[in-house]
C-alpha cells in the first residue's frame, strides 16, 4: 500500500508539474500578444504622425482593438489586476440529471446529501475528466478527432463605481473538423463564443455546481434530445419555448418535473413539463436564474438569462474580441446593477458563483468546454475571482 501511495504522490507531482509548464506556456503566448498589439498601436500612432496613416495601416481583425480594451475598458490598467487560472474542460454529455444519479455518478450522494460541490472533488483531476471524455465513450457518443480535453485560461476581473469589467485570455488550438458537420464547422459564423453565467438565487444545487444547473439531458445534441417531430406534438409548449428542433437550456425550477432516475425507461429531464407563465415570471422577480453574458469572436455580444428558456433581455453590454499570435483575448463589461430582468445585481460584501463556457473551434450546443462552480466578489481576496476596485 505504501508503494501505490508513493507511486500515486509521484504522479500527482509530475502532472501537477505539467500542468503549471502548459500554464506558463499560454501566459507566454498571451505576453506575446499583448506586446505584438502593443507594437501594431505604436505603428499606427507613428503613421498618423506622418500623415499616411490611411495608407499604411493595415486593415484590422475584427474586434482586434480587444487587446488594448480601448472602447470596453479603457479606464482599466490591467496589469494591476490579478489574474486567475481557469480549467475548462470538456464535458461531454454530462447533463443535470447524470450528476444527481448514482448510477452513473459516483459523486452523486455527496453532492445532493452531502453539500459538496463539484469542485470539492474534481478540482485537480479535470485534465483527467476532459481527456478521457473529449475521447469519445458513455458520455461521448460523437467525438471529434484532435479536439482537446481542457482548455487553460486566464480571467481578470476589475470594477469601477458603475460597472464590472473581465478580461479572459487563452490559446488557440487550431481546426479540428467534426466529422458529423457538412464542412465540419458547427457554427461557422463564430470560430468562438465565451459565457459568463452568474448564478441567482433559489436554484436547486446552484451555488455547488454554477451553470450545470442548466444543462439538461433533453437539451441539443443531448441524449433524450425529444426531436422536432415530439416537440411539434406539443405546439402549446414549443410556442413558449420558442422551439421548432431543438430544446435550449433551463433551470429545473420552471419546470413541474424533472426525471433524474429515469426509472420505467422514462425520459431524463422535463422540457414539456413547464410551469404556468404566471409561476415563471415569479421566478424571474425572485431572482430565480442564471444570468447570461455571451461574446462572439466579431466582437458583438448578447446579455440575457437562462430560466424556461434562453431569453435575450437587452440588458447594457459591451464587448471586443481578437485573435492574435495564437492566442485569444476577449473584454466584456456590463453595469454591476443595470434593474434589467435577468440581470444579477453585483454588490459588495457578497459572493457569487459563476461559469464561464468557451466554444472553440467553431463549436455548437454542447460541444464546448466549461468550468466547475467558481466563486467571485467584489475586493475579496477570498474569492476565486477578486474583481478589483479601479
Amino acid at each position: 500500500m505504501e508503494r501505490i501511495l508513493n507511486k500515486e504522490a509521484e504522479e500527482a507531482v509530475a502532472a501537477k508539474a505539467a500542468q503549471k509548464a502548459q500554464q506558463e506556456v499560454v501566459k507566454a503566448q498571451i505576453a506575446e500578444a499583448v506586446e505584438a498589439a502593443r507594437a501594431e498601436e505604436r505603428a499606427k500612432v507613428v503613421s498618423a504622425a506622418s500623415g499616411a496613416a490611411e495608407s499604411a495601416e493595415p486593415a484590422a481583425d475584427a474586434g482586434s482593438t480587444a487587446a488594448q480594451g480601448s472602447s470596453v475598458a479603457s479606464s482599466i490598467d490591467w496589469s494591476a489586476v490579478p489574474s486567475t487560472d481557469l480549467t475548462l474542460f470538456y464535458p461531454g454529455q454530462a447533463s443535470f440529471e447524470w450528476v444527481q444519479n448514482g448510477k452513473s455518478h459516483g459523486g452523486a450522494r455527496p453532492l445532493t446529501k452531502g453539500g459538496d460541490s463539484c469542485s470539492t472533488c474534481h478540482a485537480a483531476e479535470l485534465e483527467t475528466i476532459g481527456n478521457k471524455i473529449v475521447a469519445g465513450g458513455e458520455l461521448e457518443p460523437t467525438p471529434i478527432p484532435g479536439k482537446r480535453g481542457t482548455i487553460d485560461a486566464t480571467v481578470q476581473a476589475a470594477h469601477d463605481d458603475n460597472n464590472l469589467y473581465v478580461k479572459i485570455q487563452w490559446a488557440d488550438a487550431g481546426h479540428n473538423p467534426a466529422p458529423f458537420v457538412d464542412g465540419g464547422k458547427m457554427d461557422p459564423d463564430n470560430q468562438v463564443k465565451v459565457a459568463m453565467m452568474i448564478t441567482g438565487t433559489g436554484i436547486e444545487l446552484g451555488e455547488q455546481v454554477g451553470c450545470w444547473s442548466s444543462c439538461h439531458a433533453d437539451n441539443t445534441y443531448m441524449p433524450f434530445d425529444p426531436g422536432a417531430e415530439s416537440i411539434a406534438a406539443n405546439q402549446d409548449v414549443a410556442t413558449r419555448l420558442d422551439a421548432k428542433s431543438t430544446i435550449s437550456k433551463y433551470l429545473s425550477e420552471s419546470r413541474t418535473e424533472v426525471e433524474i432516475k429515469g426509472r420505467k425507461n422514462k425520459a431524463l429531464g422535463g422540457w414539456d413539463k413547464l410551469k404556468s407563465a404566471d409561476e415563471v415570471s415569479k421566478l424571474l422577480e425572485d431572482g430565480s436564474y442564471l444570468d447570461l453574458l455571451r461574446v462572439y469572436a466579431d466582437g458583438t455580444s448578447s446579455n440575457g438569462y437562462l430560466l424556461e428558456k434562453r431569453v435575450v433581455n437587452g440588458g447594457e453590454m459591451s464587448a471586443e474580441a481578437s485573435l492574435s499570435a495564437g492566442t485569444w483575448t476577449v473584454v466584456f463589461s456590463r453595469p454591476l446593477n443595470s434593474g434589467t430582468p435577468g440581470d444579477v445585481a453585483l454588490e459588495p460584501g457578497k459572493t457569487y458563483t459563476v461559469g464561464f463556457a468557451i466554444h472553440d473551434d467553431y463549436a455548437a450546443a454542447r460541444f464546448h468546454h466549461v468550468t466547475l462552480n467558481t466563486s467571485m466578489a467584489l475586493d475579496d481576496g477570498g474569492a476565486q475571482i477578486n474583481v478589483i476596485k479601479q
